[in-house]
């Protein structure tokens, strides 16, 4: 785990970080088991439900613009030319898709209230300085599904 994350977990509440940490856990791994299993759904399909399931679990319109946004370049920059031979037969849109995936099965079996969830602080990240926790958590999900594809379906 990164600085970032350690920095990201620490302003979520003790019996929050636990569930984040169990559920990453559990989830994270299951794209390092299933690397050689292709996405059932385009990158774009993938993208598209993502936004729409952050706008219906309570993010604003601005919260999930910024986060997607964000989330498109970080993916992009993964390469096809940096699959390995497990990742190969399904491609980078493929790959790329996984991510989502995992940081849709990550983030949204945790439930909150809104309110806590909403709760913001002076914390940068993706070039911004005020989080809400919710952008935290999805900031933390997405980074570990990212580093995990990048482990286990890249070289290098």
């Amino acid at each position: 785990m990164t600085g970032f994350d350690t920095m990201v977990l620490s302003h979520l509440p003790g019996v929050m970080r636990s569930l984040v940490f169990a559920l990453l856990f559990m989830h994270v791994s299951s794209v390092a088991h299933g690397a050689a299993q292709c996405s059932s759904r385009s990158y774009g399909e993938t993208f598209s439900l993502m936004r729409n399931r952050l706008l219906t679990s309570g993010y604003s319109t601005l919260q999930a613009d910024f986060l997607m946004r964000n989330a498109d370049q970080r993916i992009s920059a993964l390469s096809s030319a940096k699959l390995n031979d497990a990742a190969k037969p399904c491609g980078i849109e493929s790959a790329r898709a996984r991510v989502l995936a995992c940081a849709e099965k990550v983030l949204f079996p945790l439930q909150g209230s809104k309110a806590s969830l909403d709760v913001t602080g002076q914390t940068s990240a993706w070039g911004k300085t005020q989080l809400a926790r919710r952008e935290l958590l999805f900031i933390g999900s997405f980074g570990a599904c990212l580093e995990t594809a990048k482990k286990h379906m890249f070289h290098g």
